[in-house]
């Protein structure tokens, strides 16, 4: 299903219809939107063909899953971006697909997000006056974009800081699982905002490229310099999980290690004194010791001195 959005000079107002509502009466003024998100494939391939869309950008254009880009050919640019969906960084479902292919007077939209929410605020605001244009359209949808992460990640860093605390403090590992988790999903996201940043760092520093035609330095700067922060907010957030994550396994390492050094030294002690047990626990009839009045005491006295000085010898090397 294609809807069209277009304003009505006689009435003064935004009007919608269906694609299929529209007769050779219809009159429609620019700026039109064509809203592609709930088409098939056979009506989106009937829109690509009309405007006479390349192939290679129609094809990209249609695809649900498909990383940020730009591409511009003689009359329309396409610009796909991604938004964050989710509530937190807990968990990563599925990235928030806006593609956008605009020219001077047409904007089709194809947004695909399964948050109701960030649906509602990547739809392009339709003005009370026709003074809205396509490059209005575009610029809404890719702050709405940037800021689908901004929040989020600013939320996270108080959660990062209590986490950091409570690792500090009494870290186990059910925080260790959430910290590795964190880290999948910042790293799935700091790879979907890089490719955000480029495009945008592209515009701004290669002469004649297309955006710069669309959109003052100005805005391309202010779009560059959104995505280029939230990228290195999610550089810093990974380093300190991957910080969090070392020191708790080196602490970890650490305590067993001192366990290991608690066992061994229980070892060392007994030892001399299992193999003196083994030694006089044989049956034999010729052991001159067996015959001993005071051979039982004097093993008791030999074994005990011997485990004080194995302790002894420990603490002279501050062993313990």
């Amino acid at each position: 299903m294609i809807h069209i959005h277009y304003f009505d000079p006689e009435l003064a107002t935004w009007q919608q219809r269906h694609v299929s509502q529209l007769t050779s009466e219809h009159r429609l003024s620019a700026p039109i939107w064509l809203d592609l998100s709930h088409a098939s494939s056979e009506e989106e391939q009937q829109v690509m063909q009309k405007l006479a869309i390349a192939p290679t950008i129609a094809e990209d254009f249609t695809r649900q899953r498909h990383p940020p880009k730009f591409e511009a050919q003689a009359d329309y640019s396409l610009l796909i971006l991604r938004g964050y969906a989710d509530a937190d960084f807990i968990e990563f479902t599925r990235s928030a697909q806006v593609n956008l292919l605009f020219s001077r007077d047409i904007l089709i939209s194809k947004v695909l997000c399964h948050t109701p929410e960030l649906t509602e605020l990547l739809t392009p605001q339709l003005a009370t006056t026709a003074n809205t244009t396509v490059l209005d359209w575009v610029k809404q949808l890719t702050l709405v974009v940037s800021g689908s992460y901004l929040g989020k990640l600013l939320n996270f860093e108080d959660e990062l800081s209590e986490l950091e605390d409570t690792m500090l403090h009494k870290g186990n590992d059910e925080l260790m699982a959430s910290m590795m988790r964190y880290r999948s999903v910042l790293r799935k996201v700091n790879r979907n905002l890089a490719y955000q940043k480029d495009i945008f760092a592209d515009a701004m520093y290669e002469t004649d490229h297309p955006l710069a035609g669309h959109f003052a330095i100005t805005d391309l700067r202010d779009f560059y310099e959104k995505f280029e922060r939230l990228h290195s907010m999610t550089d810093m957030y990974y380093d300190q999980l991957s910080d969090l994550v070392h020191g708790y396994m080196s602490t970890t390492s650490h305590q067993i290690n001192e366990r290991m050094k608690v066992l061994t030294m229980v070892s060392t002690i007994f030892i001399p004194l299992t193999f003196l047990a083994g030694v006089y626990g044989m049956n034999f009839h010729n052991m001159p010791e067996l015959a001993a009045v005071n051979g039982y005491f004097i093993t008791l006295i030999v074994m005990l001195l011997l485990g004080l000085g194995s302790l002894a010898w420990f603490k002279f090397k501050n062993w313990w």
